[in-house]
């Protein structure tokens, strides 16, 4: 009889996070989170600050323990002091600073298994990191080590993490980020007076925001930019809106939950960033039917057609960016059939069934 019980115990899983904010990595795995099975496992999403909570925190079966440690550097023993507590069998982590924090204490905890998510393309990343993220860097070959398994998100990125970390390859595999379902959809009502662009970035280095505003600034001027997003370079990039003359023409959202319904309401999202993992944003677009014109990423070739849900535009030509967005704001879309490939590929059950695939 006990070992009847013990066959089918649920498997306690854990997700690691610094916060539930508007991240991308935090986006994913808050989605995972719901989209396990809950009959075979107990969910739950580990956050380290619970004071910027972007994602609800209100879900169905899945418990969320804050550690207010606030940073992944003063974290190690509550952390410990958790894992050893709860002996979860599985423990997922995302982004470098808490991958690299569960992996110094995976040397102390033993019994879970390990799974980190890359989030980024380490070769490319570090270009636009600061020093202190650098030196952290240096340290990545040896902390990946540690984990059982290591997802990318493409296969750009499994290469590059191949290749940089010299992690095994057969514990290196690719799992896509998921699409939520929602019943949002771009219709064409297009105002040939205005047309409105989005983007959702980070206001950081690596996401070419200056770049954009110069993209923008040789558009005719019944264009509209509008920026969704915080970070250090937003004071930078207002100041460069400035000075170009086009406050009457970009607006500003700062962070917001409701970026879907924002995104209907505009004609075209844009990506100008120099680096990616897997674009969220771009998944998140394409749910709703919206086109997009996307600088080569990460990603940029497993989520976009050209011609079908947008166009992708070699790094650094400035001008080819300007001239598909001209093209992608004068053609007709088929916003029916973006939306439905969309889901057809990265449908969060099919997504979340990977996940399970690495559990088992």
């Amino acid at each position: 009889m006990h070992s009847i019980s013990k066959k089918f115990s649920k498997k306690k899983v854990f997700f690691m996070l610094a916060s539930l904010s508007s991240g991308g990595s935090e986006r994913v795995f808050w989605s995972i989170a719901q989209g396990l099975d809950k009959e075979k496992y107990d969910v739950t999403i580990v956050i380290l600050n619970s004071k910027s909570n972007c994602y609800s925190t209100d879900l169905d079966k899945v418990r969320i323990i804050d550690l207010n440690t606030l940073k992944a550097s003063k974290s190690f023993f509550a952390l410990y002091k958790l894992l050893k507590k709860e002996k979860p069998n599985v423990v997922f982590s995302t982004t470098d600073h808490i991958n690299m924090l569960i992996s110094l204490v995976a040397r102390f905890v033993k019994g879970p298994k390990y799974i980190a998510r890359v989030s980024n393309t380490p070769s490319e990343q570090i270009l636009f990191d600061d020093l202190k993220t650098r030196f952290y860097a240096l340290f990545s070959k040896l902390n990946y080590q540690v984990f059982d398994k290591i997802i990318c998100q493409t296969n750009r990125m499994k290469q590059a993490v191949l290749k940089d970390y010299e992690t095994e390859p057969s514990n290196t595999v690719v799992i896509h980020n998921p699409v939520l379902k929602t019943e949002l959809l771009k219709v064409n009502a297009r105002d040939i007076k205005k047309i409105k662009l989005l983007i959702v970035a980070r206001f950081s280095p690596e996401k070419g925001l200056d770049r954009m505003i110069d993209v923008f600034a040789n558009l005719p001027s019944h264009y509209e930019l509008s920026m969704i997003g915080v970070g250090r370079l937003k004071e930078d990039i207002m100041k460069k809106v400035d000075e170009f003359n086009l406050n009457d023409r970009v607006k500003f959202y700062g962070q917001i939950n409701n970026v879907k319904e924002v995104m209907i309401e505009h004609d075209l999202v844009v990506l100008s960033s120099h680096t990616e993992g897997f674009p969220n944003v771009l998944i998140e677009a394409l749910s709703v039917g919206l086109p997009i014109v996307t600088f080569q990423v990460s990603g940029s070739k497993e989520l976009i057609v050209d011609g079908f849900n947008g166009f992708v535009v070699p790094q650094n030509d400035l001008l080819g960016f300007k001239e598909k967005i001209i093209q992608a704001t004068s053609k007709v879309w088929d916003h029916v059939e973006i939306k439905r490939e969309v889901y057809r590929k990265f449908d969060l059950e099919n997504i979340s069934k990977s996940y399970e695939k690495l559990i088992n």
